[in-house]
C-alpha cells in the first residue's frame, strides 16, 4: 500500500486551545484537537494523523540503528504540549518508476529510518523550527520539547525525499492559515509508521491465505489500519478462533 512519511509537529497546547477556541481553557473539555489535510495538483497529499492533545512525542523504534518517532497522550491530556504526525502519502512504485515488491519497499523504508538514526548515531531526533524549514533556512536554537531522548537541529533536505519535503512545505503554509501559530512549532524526527504499509490477505475466517491454523489480526491484516479498526479486528479474529 502507499506509505505515509513525514514528521511529528509539536506546539504548546495553550496555543492550539487559543487557535481552536479563542480562549485558554474550555470548561469540561480537556484540550483542543485538530485535523488537517492539504492537497494540490502539484504535491503529494498531506494530512495530520494521531493528533495527541496535551501529550508527548515518543521514540518508536523497534531496534537499534533505526530512528522513528510517534506520539501519545495520557488520559488527562494535561501535559504542556500537543503534537501530531504530519505525513505525505508516498508511493515507492512512483518514486522508483517501476513495480516495487512489498519486501523491497520495506527495505527502502528501513534505509530511510537508518538515515535518521545515523544523523547523530543515536536516538536523538533531528528537528527544525517549522518556520525555518518553510523558509529553507537553518535553525539555530531549538525550544525544549517533550521528546525524552533529545533533539538536535537538522537540515531535513539531507534526510527526507524531495517530493515529501516539498509537499510538507506547502502544507505547512496552508496549515498556518487554519491553525494560527502553526509555523511557530517544531518538526521532530521521522514519522513512518502511521499504519501498516503491507496487507496480509486472509480468508473469511481471518486465517492467512494458504494456512488452516494461522490467524492474523490487527494492524495490516485485511483492511484494518489504526488503533480503533485494529482493535475491532482483534475481537473479530478472536471470535473466529
Amino acid at each position: 500500500k502507499p506509505f505515509a512519511l513525514g514528521c511529528r509537529a509539536e506546539h504548546p497546547q495553550e496555543m492550539i486551545n487559543y487557535s481552536q477556541w479563542g480562549i485558554k481553557e474550555l470548561k469540561g473539555v480537556k484540550a483542543a484537537e485538530y485535523k488537517l489535510t492539504y492537497k494540490s495538483d502539484y504535491s503529494l497529499p498531506v494530512y495530520s494523523f494521531c493528533m495527541c492533545p496535551g501529550g508527548k512525542v515518543v521514540p518508536a523504534s523497534p531496534q537499534e540503528g533505526l530512528s522513528i518517532v510517534n506520539g501519545m497522550s495520557y488520559y488527562n491530556r494535561n501535559l504542556p504540549n500537543a503534537n501530531s504526525a504530519i505525513v505525505a502519502g508516498f508511493d515507492y512504485n512512483e518514486y522508483m518508476n517501476r513495480e516495487v515488491s512489498a519486501l523491497e519497499a520495506l527495505d527502502l523504508l528501513e534505509e530511510l529510518e537508518r538515515k535518521f538514526y545515523n544523523f547523530n548515531s543515536s536516538f536523538v531526533a533531528p528537528a527544525s523550527l517549522i518556520r525555518d524549514f518553510g523558509l529553507g533556512r537553518d535553525t539555530g536554537k531549538l525550544p525544549q520539547t517533550s521528546y525524552p531522548l533529545g533533539i538536535k537541529a537538522a537540515d531535513f533536505n539531507d534526510l527526507l525525499y524531495p517530493q515529501v519535503l516539498s509537499s510538507l512545505r506547502k502544507s505547512f503554509n496552508d496549515f498556518e492559515k487554519k491553525i494560527k501559530g502553526f509555523s511557530e512549532g517544531v518538526m521532530i524526527g521521522l514519522e513512518s509508521k502511521t499504519s501498516s504499509t503491507i496487507q496480509a490477505i486472509r480468508d473469511e475466517n481471518c486465517r492467512a491465505i494458504g494456512f488452516d491454523n494461522l490467524y492474523i489480526c490487527g494492524e495490516g491484516s485485511g483492511w484494518s489500519g489504526g488503533i480503533i479498526s485494529s482493535a475491532a479486528d482483534g475481537i473479530k479474529a478472536a471470535l473466529r478462533v
